[in-house]
């Protein structure tokens, strides 16, 4: 949640679903022969590595307990020790790891393979399409053999019904509380497709029973796979802007699309400030911005973005802590000068709100203050310093929500200042972030329960049809919000 770059072509968000895609990627990709699966790992050792990580989420990880009680973790930590009976390799101990870390509900906490994994990884076979999930269904958005199957709802694959197939990879894939749909969308960007090899095998072929969505008719059809190759020969890839300002002047509106606010800071301030002016001198009454591609980056930049909307002094985060800054393996991990220098708070938490940013007030602009009507675009992919920008908008009646649920929550999510745990016998590491903060809301569980995202005004999910057909039914919806 801590911007350190100031050239970004891509959204965090598309970061964050690259880097899952390609762990899973890697790991499917490795040969029958490769060391990785044949290289046994004692089952002493592995017990040692498990202990490891066991201690150092439970002194690190500020958020360790937000979404799951103590003695249910306990438990659950516990039950999965229990399940360590034999010599695994370091592929068989990371997919049995895979679920403790999406336990931790925790968007920022990931588990990878050895970082040298990914030079030896080989070639394999993959589902020859691209994915729709939403709400326990999966259909086809993409044929890369042909168009004969778009559109199709899967229902089977291989004998394995998609209702399995989705909880194996739920239950895999990290997300912040009880959120599914930025676990939904990982899922229909590619994990979906990976998941599936890592889980389930890779075949040279695949038995797909399906039902098509206009006719209901059931149909039954083989398909070859394909390798990670042939698929990104056939995807153009097309980078997005950090952000991009388009005036609608027949609607007095303007669209903001906010990719990321992974942007250098000073860069962001300046760039706000023209785009601004534009929209001033536009006379724009309207006003869009566009998460839905926004998977969050530097808390500077959220604040800076509200105080071009803001109607009031504001803050969007009420505080920020650590945990007490005593690790027992620090030998393992890296960024070991994060935990100095912090100061406790009566309850025993280290804060940090004078090095993070969003703790303070701040007031709007006095220059090129935008004072009509916004709405907010959001998607599961809106997560970290991006649902936060959703939250407070939210909470202050400053903008209507149009979209999906935001993958990040709503009362605050862990990150910043992260960690790397390197297990010393099978070789994985994990990212542990040390930071929890909590947005500046009130809590009203009724309305916006606890681990859940920010809840749009105006809920619109699209459906496969129009998602192939390049229909924005959720901006068409917003400009129609804004012009009743």
């Amino acid at each position: 949640m801590s911007g350190r770059k100031q050239n970004i072509v891509y959204s965090l968000t598309e970061v964050k679903a690259l880097l899952c895609v390609l762990v899973i990627l890697n790991l499917s990709c490795l040969s029958k022969d490769h060391q990785l699966q044949k290289s046994k790992v004692k089952l002493t050792a592995l017990q040692t590595d498990f202990n490891i990580l066991r201690k150092t989420l439970e002194e690190a990880h500020p958020g360790l307990y937000w979404y799951t009680e103590r003695a249910a973790m306990d438990n659950y930590f516990d039950s999965t020790y229990n399940l360590l009976d034999h010599d695994m390799t370091s592929l068989e101990f990371f997919k049995l790891l895979l679920p403790v870390i999406a336990k931790v509900r925790c968007v920022h906490t990931n588990l990878h393979l050895p970082t040298e994994v990914g030079n030896r990884a080989q070639f394999h076979k993959l589902l020859p399409f691209n994915f729709l999930c939403q709400d326990g269904k999966v259909f086809i958005t993409k044929d890369f053999c042909s168009t004969a199957h778009e559109r199709l709802e899967i229902r089977c694959i291989n004998n394995t019904t998609t209702k399995k197939i989705l909880e194996t990879l739920l239950n895999r894939l990290p997300a912040d509380g009880y959120n599914e749909t930025y676990k939904y969308s990982l899922l229909s960007t590619g994990a979906f497709r990976e998941g599936y090899a890592l889980c389930f095998g890779q075949p040279d072929s695949f038995v797909v029973r399906a039902v098509h969505t206009r006719s209901l008719k059931d149909v039954v059809f083989t398909v070859k796979a394909i390798t990670p190759q042939e698929l990104s020969n056939t995807v153009r890839s097309v980078p997005k802007t950090p952000l991009q300002l388009r005036f609608k002047p027949d609607l007095s509106s303007a669209v903001l699309d906010l990719n990321t606010f992974e942007i250098n800071t000073k860069k962001f301030r300046d760039t706000l400030q023209t785009i601004f002016k534009a929209i001033r001198e536009k006379n724009c009454k309207n006003l869009i911005i566009d998460l839905r591609q926004n998977g969050g980056g530097n808390n500077d930049n959220v604040s800076a973005l509200f105080s071009f909307i803001a109607a009031a002094p504001f803050q969007h985060l009420k505080s920020a802590e650590m945990n007490p800054p005593a690790l027992t393996y620090l030998k393992y991990i890296n960024r070991s000068q994060d935990f100095k220098d912090i100061h406790a708070d009566a309850s025993g938490n280290y804060l940090v709100n004078y090095r993070y940013a969003g703790t303070i007030v701040m007031n709007p602009q006095h220059e090129n203050l935008f004072r009509g009507n916004v709405v907010l675009l959001t998607s599961g992919h809106t997560t970290s310093a991006a649902s936060e920008f959703a939250a407070i908008s939210h909470f202050t009646k400053r903008a209507r929500i149009v979209g999906e649920e935001t993958g990040g929550c709503y009362y605050g999510a862990t990150g910043g200042n992260f960690i790397n745990l390197k297990l010393p016998n099978s070789g994985l590491e994990v990212r542990i972030p040390t930071i929890r903060i909590f947005t500046a809301v009130d809590e009203d569980y009724l309305h916006q329960p606890k681990g859940r995202g920010t809840f749009p005004d105006y809920e619109i999910v699209p459906t496969v049809g129009e998602i192939i057909d390049g229909k924005d039914v959720q901006l068409k919806l917003a400009f129609k919000i804004l012009n009743k």
